[in-house]
């Protein structure tokens, strides 16, 4: 932690999100001060659901998260305090950090919930792991190195203010604007009303000059949510990427990228430095028996990713046919078909002819049919002969 603030500092709107060990916590707590200190919310639920088990907290620790208001916050939070009030003392007693967007600052312009980021970078470095701690650091500098690479040869031919995955989703976003009224205050300044199909008006204030509304997603996420998207479109030649956060700017990226990682040989032409002592390798411990693991333990809520076994003997799932004690499983075969039919049969089967379908001897279907194409025919040649015999006479 100390490294990290001699990189980064401490500037003002920073953020730190973990998931709240107690270890780091303290870390955080004496090295950033002043940060604001949030917690994930998946490891969080985690946590939370191995003490707690019930719908309700399934359908309002989530939702309670995602809101921006107040008010919504607490609307959810009581009702899981009507069903468990010892579930609100666990979350105050241990997880006292930042986790719910309605107390996210305004300045970081990060509406993020969980850990995904740091998340996604483990799993490229997941087998990397097993290296020196030398190795692993060069490996972690040179995936470093190409990846600003990579973005920074993108960043060369991004066009427009705005990056172009942002504005794509706000473009996605304006046209799920469903019926809704406009009230004009002043220039900048309206109250947006949108109708529900539940009958519940739903009305904010938007201040497009202050980028503010009252639902909070403006400020705290530097995007403009449904309420100003909805003004923003009722204005005449007005654009969506003037109401963006310049965070979210094709000059950000660029500039974010701009640096290069310097080039490296590999260690064994590197300089010898005299240090004056000899620097021993640790003390290695007892090797305990069995294979070292590698994997980590998954939590709670994860998928255990182990492949369901079947037993051939008796097709249940969880063993081998080696180890199976149960009785062999028997299948009943299908009884014999007396005629398989033709391509033609199938046909005529499909063309309903005196309620035939209503019968269920498949056989005696197909004699019935076609007795019936026989006396059509019959009748046919008669009809055929008797006007031959009108003609003649």
């Amino acid at each position: 932690m100390q490294q990290l603030r001699r990189a980064v500092g401490c500037p003002p709107g920073l953020v730190i999100s973990s998931d709240a060990c107690k270890g780091l916590e303290n870390a955080v707590e004496k090295i950033f001060p002043k940060c604001e200190y949030r917690e994930c919310m998946r490891h969080l639920y985690q946590k939370f659901m191995k003490k707690f088990h019930g719908k309700v907290y399934t359908d309002h620790l989530y939702p309670a998260t995602r809101g921006f208001t107040e008010h919504k916050f607490r609307w959810h939070m009581q009702k899981i305090f009507e069903a468990d009030p010892s579930a609100i003392e666990y979350l105050e007693k241990h997880h006292n950090r930042i986790w719910y967007r309605c107390a996210f600052g305004v300045d970081s312009k990060v509406d993020y919930l969980t850990n995904n980021i740091s998340e996604s970078f483990n799993k490229q470095i997941k087998d990397l792991k097993g290296l020196n701690l030398c190795e692993l650091l060069d490996r972690i500098r040179e995936l470093i190195m190409v990846k600003f690479n990579v973005r920074r040869h993108v960043g060369r031919y991004l066009a427009g203010i705005i990056l172009p995955e942002v504005l794509k989703r706000l473009n996605a976003l304006s046209k799920t604007i469903g019926p809704h009224k406009v009230a004009w205050n002043t220039e900048h300044e309206a109250e947006i009303t949108l109708y529900d199909v539940k009958a519940y008006d739903q009305r904010h204030t938007v201040d497009l000059k202050q980028r503010t509304c009252s639902c909070r997603k403006f400020q705290v996420s530097g995007q403009p949510c449904i309420h100003a998207l909805t003004f923003i479109c009722s204005m005449r030649g007005a654009n969506i990427e003037s109401f963006v956060d310049e965070y979210y700017s094709v000059a950000k990226f660029q500039a974010a990228y701009a640096g290069a990682l310097p080039t490296m040989t590999d260690r064994t032409q590197w300089e010898q430095v005299d240090l004056g002592f000899m620097v021993y390798p640790p003390v290695q411990e007892k090797r305990p028996p069995g294979r070292p693991r590698v994997q980590r333990i998954r939590g709670f809520l994860e998928d255990p990713g182990r492949k369901v076994v079947k037993c051939k003997k008796c097709g249940r799932n969880g063993h081998f046919a080696k180890t199976c004690n149960l009785p062999p499983l028997v299948i009943a075969e299908p009884p014999p078909m007396e005629h398989t039919p033709t391509k033609r049969e199938r046909e005529m089967l499909l063309q309903p002819r005196r309620k035939l379908w209503k019968m269920t001897n498949l056989s005696q279907i197909i004699k019935d049919r076609r007795l019936l194409s026989r006396r059509t025919r019959r009748s046919r040649r008669q009809r055929r002969s008797r006007r031959r015999r009108r003609l003649r006479k």
